[in-house]
């Protein structure tokens, strides 16, 4: 199925209760807080696996964001594109996942159904244990990825992000 509505499509990977793996899930629930144009999309990919090469099919960019060993200091993260990610090693796991996002991306490059632009943020995680928190660390930087992660969509459709995000304080006006 393809989904043309939506030129960039956001998608946070993780199991919220295996502690800091649920950092995707998390940034994506922060995001779909914001106020973002009708060209983005954000979905809660959770522990999809291989299921999200259907999620981004027909999409023209595709941001992702999960609990991955960045080689980072923990609570840290960093961006990636699919070609750098592909440069990790062949006998591991880019995610924590079983089949790892990598696998995931490694396929849908051979079924040439992989968007013309990936970007990750992977997110070195302290724990992986079964805990329904994240720990203070990963965090403590959520922020600044939810920041990063917007300036990145930003880019992707050519706007000044302070233009289309609003803050947490604002939204619980609203309500």
């Amino acid at each position: 199925m393809e989904h043309t509505s939506f030129d960039t499509l956001i998608i946070g990977l993780g199991n919220p209760l295996r502690g800091d793996d649920g950092v995707g899930v998390r940034a994506v629930q922060m995001l779909a807080e914001q106020t973002l144009p009708a060209s983005v999309e954000v979905i809660d990919g959770g522990t999809r696996g291989l299921d999200i090469i259907n999620l981004m099919t027909g999409r023209r960019r595709v941001i992702l964001i999960d609990a991955a060993d960045v080689g980072r200091p923990p609570g840290q993260f960093a961006r990636f594109t699919v070609d750098e990610a592909r440069f990790l090693g062949s006998d591991q796991h880019f995610s924590v996942h079983t089949a790892g996002l990598r696998d995931a991306l490694l396929l849908a490059q051979a079924l040439d159904m992989l968007p013309s632009e990936v970007i990750i943020f992977g997110v070195q995680p302290v724990h992986l244990e079964w805990d329904n928190a994240l720990s203070a660390k990963v965090e403590a930087t959520l922020p600044n990825l939810v920041e990063a992660v917007l300036a990145e969509a930003a880019i992707s459709i050519g706007v000044n992000t302070s233009l289309w995000h609003t803050t947490n304080n604002e939204n619980k006006d609203e309500r």
